[in-house]
């Protein structure tokens, strides 16, 4: 009998909410003073700042310095810099005018790694774990109104053998690397909304939502809720209010049922629909806390035998993976970088991607919600585990992640943990085990509707792999070990140990250098023309098997890892473009297989000197998913071709030649051109 799970969600699109009402949302970024290093008074009003640096955020101290390559070259290493992993300081003053007195005050960060402590004019107000999730503090009684008031976060970004995650292949970047704004309300207010829809279908579709409100008064707040519902177009489809008390010094969660969708507007890759929400806490008709959100619906399924099902169709997940990092910006991207990443996935027809190994920016989200991209999202419990404190702390993260992102229609994953078997001792395998165990009862209990995985490159053990509702591989055969038709068997039979669980493909990938090539590699060189093979042949081998329900390239982007002694020092390059951005041969491969929009691309534009030979064939690949492709060399046509792959063997003339070739598709022509200079040997 099949194993299947349905969910059924229609979800929020914006985990930071749009306000309105009595709320403000202030963006503070500007105009912060950082120092690197230890103090013990950081937080002190009069401290000379004569040393310190005038930054805004987001912001890093290690954009540069993990690539430092002195400790393989410099005698005098020992007082040189290197991947500083330490504490750093920032301080800002702020005005509070009067007319803030009676409202809460909220300080709310999108991120800080990885530990962060929270003073404001020189007060203790809180210590947050973990550097990926979002957190804040009522700062409101610790302010002097019609002042200046100082705010000083001391983060750090050092090894804690409690804090996930210990190691990883990644760099472990330091700072305040994401938005950091002030919140204003009443003092009865919003802390959040959760939206689901237990029942969905073509026809119809039930919502409800589930308000958490605080009132902070001394005094009970006697009044209404009031929910909007609007269709993609803006036009408003329901409108429903509910009489509400709470009394003084107390919060309340409620759930109400609102008023069916009839014929909804389905959220898919294709037709990421969004639904807009408002909501509105209400004294006699008067706003005192107002959000506005966008929300899809949609349901789907995985199936163990027959894959993934969105909407009760089948749709083969294809993606990548994305670590947030990026050249010149260490993790400190500005807003608009991350919204230029996740359109370049799109772009390349991905319609899958894993947020790689923690929580990122609320931007993606919102992006992959508005774009229709579906997503794995994990926390970062990767490469080895620690003990009761280490256990805790990714609870508290796992609980942060989903109440934060739980509205998100893009989300359909939450991941676990990822590659903890590989390097525990055996006789501490059983710590991963608990830990798991653990993680996936939580999960399910913060939310009933979504699926729960862990990625795992070997077996070790009990299969640890039975305690999520999906099974993940990261194998990378023909890179590290084996063949790349090895990778297909070995997928068969971790298939057979449970045919009923749902199966997905988490990493594969091989390294490669923009620009560097080779003629018929015979082993893994970080040349193109490999990773072009790998791919293929991988790709082929998931296309090929039903069953495995989605698959994720490792990476879509080059990124830092301190770790890393590859072609480039501290740099994993298994991008499917480079550090900054730039694609690779195996980019266009994926898009000639991935993309509905028409596309061609003669291979390889990083490679314009060639040689050879006089006379001597020489092979030349354009990848296009068109209907039929032609070559022309030197004005002289070599002909069309209408299966894949698209390869001609060619005589170059010696010095210039240029290559043309054109795709047709649906009535479209695509073209692309080349020149390359061939130079003659003997």
């Amino acid at each position: 009998m099949k194993s299947l799970f349905i969910i059924i969600l229609a979800l929020v699109i914006n985990t930071t909410f749009s306000y309105t009402g009595n709320r403000e949302k202030i963006n503070i970024n500007e105009d912060w003073f950082f120092i690197k290093g230890e103090l013990k008074t950081g937080f002190a009003k009069n401290l000379a700042l004569l040393e310190w640096e005038k930054v805004n955020l987001p912001h890093t101290w290690n954009v540069w310095d993990s690539f430092d390559t002195r400790v393989e070259e410099d005698s005098l290493f020992d007082i040189a810099e290197y991947y500083y992993r330490g504490p750093g300081w920032y301080r800002k003053e702020i005005f509070f005018p009067k007319s803030d007195k009676g409202k809460r005050i909220f300080i709310e960060f999108e991120a800080a790694n990885v530990l962060a402590d929270v003073w404001v004019n020189e007060i203790h107000v809180g210590q947050h774990i973990g550097g990926y999730s979002g957190f804040k503090y009522d700062i409101t009684d610790y302010l002097y109104y019609g002042k200046n008031n100082l705010i000083a976060v001391r983060v750090d970004n050092s090894f804690n053998y409690d804090i996930p995650p210990q190691r990883a292949d990644y760099t472990m970047y330091g700072g305040i690397y994401r938005d950091v704004y002030l919140v204003k309300t009443n003092q009865t207010y919003f802390e959040y909304v959760h939206i689901t829809t237990p029942k969905v279908s073509e026809k119809e579709a039930e919502i409800f939502i589930e308000p958490f409100i605080i009132n902070k008064s001394e005094n009970d707040f006697n009044g209404s809720l009031k929910f909007e519902v609007f269709d993609p177009v803006k036009k408003k489809i329901s409108e429903q209010s509910f009489e509400i008390s709470i009394k003084g010094k107390d919060s309340v969660k409620l759930k109400f049922d609102l008023a069916n969708v009839v014929d909804p507007k389905l959220w898919s890759p294709d037709s990421p629909n969004l639904y807009n929400f408002a909501a509105s806490i209400e004294i006699n008709s008067s706003s005192v806390d107002r959000i506005t959100n966008h929300f899809g619906i949609r349901w789907y399924e995985f199936d163990g035998q027959e894959g993934f099902f969105l909407n009760g169709s089948y749709l083969k997940l294809h993606g990548v993976n994305r670590h947030q990092d990026r050249y010149g910006y260490g993790n400190a991207l500005p807003n608009e970088l991350h919204r230029e990443d996740v359109r370049i996935i799109k772009d390349i027809g991905a319609n899958f991607l894993r947020l790689a190994h923690y929580q990122q920016d609320p931007v993606v989200l919102n992006m992959c919600d508005s774009l229709g991209l579906l997503v794995w999202e994990e926390i970062p419990v990767i490469t080895s585990v620690g003990e009761d404190k280490f256990k805790e702390n990714a609870k508290s993260m796992l609980y942060e992640m989903i109440t934060q992102h739980y509205n998100h229609p893009s989300i359909i994953v939450w991941g676990l943990m990822n590659e903890t078997v590989r390097s525990q001792p055996n006789d501490r395998l059983h710590i991963n085990v608990e830990i798991c165990k653990e993680l996936s009862e939580m999960a399910k209990e913060l939310d009933t509707y979504r699926y729960t995985t862990q990625a795992q490159m070997r077996a070790r053990g009990e299969d640890i792999h039975k305690y999520t509702d999906i099974r993940a591989w990261n194998k990378y055969f023909g890179w590290y070990y084996d063949d790349f038709e090895d990778f297909g068997p070995f997928m068969d039979n971790e298939h057979a140990k449970d045919p009923n669980q749902p199966f997905i493909i988490s990493e594969y990938g091989a390294g490669s250098k923009l620009g560097y090539h080779v003629e018929n590699p015979t082993e893994p060189d970080f040349s193109e023309e490999w990773a072009l093979e790998f791919h293929r042949s991988h790709w082929e081998q998931i296309k090929a098997r039903k069953w495995i329900a989605g698959s994720t390239v490792w990476n879509m982007y080059d990124f830092a890892s301190d770790e890393k002694a590859g072609n480039e020092p501290h740099i994993n390059q298994k991008g499917l473009a480079s550090f900054d951005r730039k694609p690779k041969d195996v980019f266009y491969y994926y898009q000639s297989e991935w993309s509905k929009e028409p596309m061609i691309y003669i291979v390889s534009h990083t490679w314009l000197e060639r040689e050879g030979k006089k006379n001597e064939l020489k092979k030349l690949e354009v990848l296009s998913n068109c209907y039929e492709v032609e070559l022309v060399l030197n004005e002289k046509s070599f002909g069309t071709k209408t299966n894949k792959p698209f390869i001609w063997e060619i005589n170059y003339q010696p010095g210039k030649n240029i290559i043309k070739a054109m795709g047709i598709m649906k009535d479209v022509k695509v073209y692309d051109e080349l020149e390359i200079n061939y130079k003659v040997i003997d």
